[in-house]
């Protein structure tokens, strides 16, 4: 499968890369302008963009410009449209859009109190302009992330209910769902919580 990898170089997408290869994935570097021209077109574009930071910390306050992602993802729609591919996963976070309701109680804390709040409404507009884009899409909502080896996926709809206050998964969990969400529909047009 031929994909536009938006990301490709922070923790989780690192991860996502390496399988994407190992997929198969076409190993020749071109930007996003000649990679959507290219034959053959890519099939979908997968983002794992998250908004840096003045450090490592979650807590840190934000380095990228406001709307970083919902103008990143806006762009990767308008070439999308441009190039008639079909399919867009976006690696989102457990606490956006319709999740929001069943994230821990610290966690809604930490949401609204800490510079994480930042890259929420971040993802809350993603949410919006992908929904409202025509683009079939899966906005994938993992809770804490770990760095651990892959290990099976579970979903929990669309709101996470039901996930646990101490839900986790692996990075490269997180990278099998999200191309395998580009390989089938088993997910189209929904935003699944998904936890180990």
């Amino acid at each position: 499968m031929r994909l536009v990898v938006l990301g490709g170089n922070g923790r989780t997408g690192v991860h996502l890369v390496d399988r994407a290869l190992a997929r198969g994935t076409p190993r020749k570097l071109e930007d996003v302008s000649k990679a959507f021209s290219g034959s053959p077109k890519p099939e979908a574009v997968i983002v794992t963009l998250n908004p840096s930071r003045l450090s490592d910390s979650p807590f840190s306050r934000p380095a990228a410009p406001p709307r970083f992602l919902a103008h990143s993802v806006a762009n990767a729609i308008t070439a999308m449209r441009q190039h008639d591919v079909k399919k867009l996963v976006v690696m989102q976070a457990m606490g956006v859009g319709d999740s929001r309701p069943h994230m821990s109680f610290w966690m809604r804390w930490v949401r609204r109190w800490t510079y994480m709040k930042h890259s929420y409404d971040d993802h809350d507009l993603v949410d919006e302009i992908v929904k409202f884009s025509g683009v079939s899409y899966v906005l994938a909502r993992p809770p804490w992330l770990t760095d651990g080896k892959v290990g099976p996926v579970r979903t929990f709809g669309n709101t996470g209910k039901g996930v646990g206050n101490l839900a986790t998964i692996s990075r490269r969990s997180v990278t099998e769902f999200l191309l395998d969400a580009c390989e089938k529909s088993d997910w189209d047009c929904s935003t699944p919580v998904i936890a180990s």
